[in-house]
């Protein structure tokens, strides 16, 4: 087993595909949850999945087909709570978007709570077509759980991790949640061993964020909960990075860290700045338009205004134009910490001027935030391990860029 020092483990280790992203997907926001969680600002509903919510789903699927190039490499269920959904529900949706179009071998992804699974569920989920499941587990520590106000336990969450591999769901991956306060280093080898153990191949781990207006930042407030440490919260990515290289996980992106063949294709077609069409409430869609622009679509959060006309359901549009699209594209390109950024590539894409984001990539060069690599494929830049860790900054300069064409 390879050791590193703690901020050194390499961004990116062998065996991860750069080029495994789907030309289009389609993303499906189920807003149901049973309770909000105190750190959560998502768009939700806290009650049962309405009966017609597949119906709904499919009006706009109809609606909307004609926005999307067919057919789609992936599909993702996100939220929300998708495992609220009945298990009939869901094989209903999957079989919506296969009838327009899912191309042979497409990802299709749930995301889960720990409490909604058991060997039944898990099962049905198989049989409707589902290929991954990502599992909200946030941690296998009790305390930190009650700390984070979640419904479920670690003892839970393995036997969730248990039933959907038992099921022969081949992608399983667990969210981890790092930086709580309170924490300790044990806590994280703990989690990392309990998984690598559980045959977890894919791990998304996040910093704890204080979201204005969340139950968590008033309990804070009130010296109810331990506030966060930004130093501490930076060690903990730091030691969660190498804990995961040392146990045989890449990390192929900011948040996200996967065994060779078990990476998210449906979340590297976002970082690829690739159209996906996003179906429910509050769902989000990108297109890129003639000429290089790219479109984004937001439909209302407002579920009671959805269901009333899922096909025509109120949305705000936000067209950007080339030079605003490759800073984009730019951005969360270097998210993908295996395919990294091909600028002139980009630039011909979105037909604009790459000379303007030069300097700001040149900056993140010096700083040793971004290494370039030369391949067959010709040059491109890369995030490095400290580079993953202030990606935000990068993305910053990057998106700030301005050039004479705007």
């Amino acid at each position: 087993m390879t050791s590193y020092k703690l901020g050194t483990a390499p961004a990116v280790t062998r065996g991860v595909s750069a080029d495994d992203v789907p030309t289009s997907g389609v993303y499906v926001h189920v807003p149901y949850c049973r309770r909000r969680c105190p750190y959560c600002d998502f768009s939700i509903e806290i009650r049962r999945a309405d009966e017609g919510f597949a119906a709904a789903v499919g009006a706009e699927l109809a609606a909307r087909a004609g926005e999307l190039s067919w057919p789609a490499g992936s599909l993702s269920f996100g939220g929300g709570t998708p495992s609220a959904l009945p298990p009939p529900a869901l094989a209903e949706l999957i079989e919506q978007v296969r009838a327009v179009g899912l191309a042979p071998g497409a990802e299709i992804s749930l995301e889960a709570n720990p409490e909604d699974v058991d060997a039944e569920v898990a099962q049905a989920w198989r049989a409707a077509g589902v290929t991954r499941v990502s599992l909200g587990v946030q941690s296998f520590d009790d305390e930190v759980l009650a700390y984070l106000g979640r419904a479920h336990r670690a003892a839970q969450a393995r036997a969730a991790v248990a039933a959907v591999r038992a099921a022969g769901i081949g992608l399983v991956g667990v969210d981890l949640i790092v930086g709580v306060p309170g924490e300790s280093a044990g806590r994280l080898a703990k989690d990392v061993d309990e998984l690598a153990a559980l045959g977890v191949g894919h791990v998304s781990a996040y910093l704890l964020t204080l979201e204005p207006h969340t139950p968590l930042v008033r309990l804070i407030a009130r010296g109810a909960r331990r506030p966060i440490d930004e130093e501490t919260q930076a060690d903990a990515y730091q030691a969660m990075q190498a804990l995961l290289v040392e146990r045989g996980f890449a990390q192929y992106e900011v948040s996200s860290f996967s065994r060779a063949g078990h990476e998210s294709r449906h979340n590297r077609l976002y970082w690829a700045h690739r159209p996906y069409l996003g179906l429910g409430p509050g769902a989000h869609s990108m297109r890129v338009l003639e000429g290089g622009a790219v479109l984004r679509r937001h439909t209302t959060a407002s579920l009671s205004d959805w269901l009333a006309a899922p096909g025509a359901a109120a949305h705000d549009d936000e067209t950007l134009a080339p030079q605003h699209a490759l800073r984009e594209a730019v951005a969360f390109g270097l998210r993908d910490l295996a395919r990294g950024v091909d600028l002139d590539a980009l630039a011909a894409q979105r037909h604009a001027d790459p000379s303007e984001l030069l300097p700001a990539l040149e900056r993140a060069r010096a700083r040793g935030d971004v290494v370039d690599v030369l391949d067959d494929g010709g040059r491109r830049r890369r995030l490095s391990a400290q580079g993953a860790r202030f990606a935000d900054r990068v993305a910053r300069d990057v998106l700030a860029a301005r050039g004479e064409r705007e």
